[in-house]
């Protein structure tokens, strides 16, 4: 008798066990999310291409983060998808991509898009509010978007830009101050007006904001020549006689140490644009060089940046030219902002 009840007990620990194990597996499998089902959610009504592939946050909370090269789409990307009430843009470029399309959607959903382009390299008709920008003299180039009247975009890419373009781009949340004076352009310009906005420079939480014409090659040529140790820069175009070349003259003559990467695209002639700022910085002491893969055609180096000093940046869309400096629409950022320094300082140290 003893023994047939130590058996029941045993068998009954075991039926409790398998229970409890039961009752967990039920329970986990209907209380856990579906991935199918969440991807879905993400991506609401983006379902074609590379909508699909786009999930709905992004992967920082940072209030400024830096983006490079292949990076800047995707997050272009997914800002728009979040967005819920507006999204502001201006482009030299305009083409039919993946951003556009997302754009069309959100216009579609009732959110408020505007794009300015200086440029619509395909003549198309989007789906949301669209103007294309005469300048007199120039061209309409700048390049940024604001979302939901908080969230700001400068960068040196076109909306038009593929991933064979290695641009950079800085993203900075909750700047409400920034992104009225972007908003205001956008604004202005779909008016027919070109105003003269921060041509001495607005001060504001993302750093001091230029349009050009206006002073913002004054700024950048003295940023340079209150350089102390280095200038690190990337930069698409150059060309001589513009405050910007004489102030980076100055920083190296100086003894700053000055290193600049350069496309060498060439114009309608077939010689390379950038020779002759090129040489002629290389011959009073700068560390010069083309962007290896752009001389082997593998891809176009469009940045528009100066880290200096490891403490202050320059960035937007303006070229080193005097059409960017005195005839195109540009907007430029300068930064005290050491951590978008040194993000921008490691990308150059580390370009390959």
């Amino acid at each position: 008798m003893g023994k047939k009840s130590i058996n029941s007990a045993k068998y009954a620990r075991k039926a409790e066990f398998l229970l409890i194990v039961l009752t967990s597996f039920v329970l986990y499998f209907c209380l856990k999310e579906n991935p199918d089902e969440r991807k879905e959610e993400a991506d609401g009504t983006f379902d074609d291409g590379i909508i699909g592939d786009v999930e709905n946050n992004l992967d920082t909370t940072e209030n400024v983060s830096v983006y490079f090269d292949d990076d800047i789409a995707e997050m272009i990307e997914k800002m728009i998808l979040n967005a819920t009430k507006s999204v502001y843009a201006a482009t030299y470029t305009h083409s039919e991509n993946g951003i556009t399309e997302f754009l069309e959607k959100q216009a579609e959903k009732g959110i408020k898009i505007k794009v300015a382009a200086g440029k619509n390299k395909e003549k198309s008709e989007p789906d949301y509010e669209f103007s294309l920008v005469k300048v007199p003299n120039g061209i309409y180039h700048p390049k940024f978007f604001v979302f939901d009247g908080r969230d700001v975009v400068i960068l040196s890419a076109n909306i038009s830009s593929d991933r064979t373009a290695f641009n950079n781009a800085v993203l900075f949340r909750n700047a409400p101050e920034a992104a009225e004076i972007l908003e205001d352009e956008i604004d202005d310009v779909f008016e027919g007006r070109i105003v003269r906005r921060c041509e001495k420079g607005c001060q504001t939480e993302i750093g001091t904001i230029f349009f050009n014409p206006g002073k913002g090659c004054v700024r950048i040529r003295d940023e340079f020549m209150s350089a102390k140790s280095s200038i690190k820069a990337g930069i698409y175009t150059l060309t001589q006689k513009n405050p910007v070349i004489t102030g980076l003259k100055k920083a190296v003559r100086r003894g700053v140490k000055t290193s600049i990467i350069a496309d060498n695209w060439q114009g309608n002639d077939g010689k390379i644009v950038n020779k002759k700022a090129f040489g002629y910085l290389e011959s009073i002491g700068a560390e010069m060089k083309y962007d290896e893969a752009g001389m082997k055609n593998e891809r176009t180096f469009h940045h528009k940046f100066a880290e200096i000093d490891e403490k202050t940046v320059v960035f937007g869309s303006m070229n080193w030219t005097s059409s960017g400096c005195y005839r195109n629409r540009e907007i430029i950022v300068v930064s005290k902002d050491e951590k978008i320094a040194k993000a921008f300082s490691e990308y150059f140290d580390n370009f390959k």
